[in-house]
């Protein structure tokens, strides 16, 4: 039989909003329970905002080193360590993580649950064994990397961008496909490291930014070197791995491999 628990709120999912919610409901007085199955801080800490600025750290004092001569200092071309790279990443998502941690929001009396929830009933979540009935439910999932159906992509060995901070060797050339925030992130940061990088989108790059400010960051990652092709349409995935692109002139386009 499921052991029973009455709360307040019941938060399903430890990213930002969830801990958010968890950590006032708490300090407010409220029963508290909060479930998640896979890393405390969810994508921000350990995949997003916290690994990619750090990646960008890097990759800025990269540039700096090859973009001195306006300085009177004589450029040169940086030595990239991946490895160290990605320990770098680590220990700041590590100095962080204790202010996101189980025993961080249970001193904060919330009843942490480490399992996957699923709603059970009007205003009830079970998780782990335990169903648990709360006056409020907060579902604060986040989301999960978004793979587009080209044809060919799944037979190839690719990056998102939960795994592309485990990389221990610099890739000789980056193909992104996407180019909101993360893809031209991820892209100018890796071009600055030394990879070859080209960002690819079906529509314009940063499609839902102010076109002033669009046009700002393109020069940018034009003049480090980015190979930047938005409005294009992706064909299909080939080994190598290399793009094609459809409708170019004189026909497909392959790019990479």
């Amino acid at each position: 039989m499921s052991e029973r628990l009455d709360a307040d709120i019941c938060i399903i999912g430890g990213g930002s909003g969830g801990l958010s919610v968890a950590a006032g409901a708490a300090q407010l007085g409220a029963r508290t329970v909060l479930v998640e199955r896979g890393r405390m801080g969810g994508d921000c800490l350990n995949f997003g905002c916290v690994p990619s600025k750090s990646l960008i750290a890097v990759a800025e004092r990269a540039h700096v080193v090859r973009d001195s001569l306006a300085f009177g200092i004589e450029p040169a071309e940086p030595r990239i360590d991946m490895k160290a790279v990605r320990h770098h990443v680590r220990s700041v998502i590590a100095a962080i993580e204790p202010h996101d941690s189980v025993e961080r929001f249970e001193g904060l009396g919330v009843r942490v649950i480490r399992a996957h929830g699923r709603l059970a009933g009007t205003n009830e979540v079970e998780a782990g064994g335990i169903r648990i009935r709360a006056r409020r439910l907060v579902i604060a999932t986040g989301s999960s990397p978004a793979i587009p159906p080209i044809p060919g992509l799944a037979e190839v060995d690719f990056l998102t961008n939960e795994t592309i901070f485990d990389l221990e060797e610099l890739p000789d050339h980056l193909l992104v496909l996407g180019a909101g925030p993360v893809g031209t992130e991820l892209a100018q940061a890796f071009r600055r490291l030394g990879a070859a990088v080209t960002l690819v989108d079906a529509g314009p790059m940063l499609a839902r930014e102010e076109p002033c400010f669009r046009s700002i960051v393109r020069d940018s990652l034009i003049r480090d070197g980015v190979a930047v092709r938005d409005n294009v349409r992706v064909e299909r995935i080939e080994a190598g791995p290399a793009i094609v692109l459809a409708d170019q002139p004189g026909g497909e386009e392959r790019i990479g491999g």
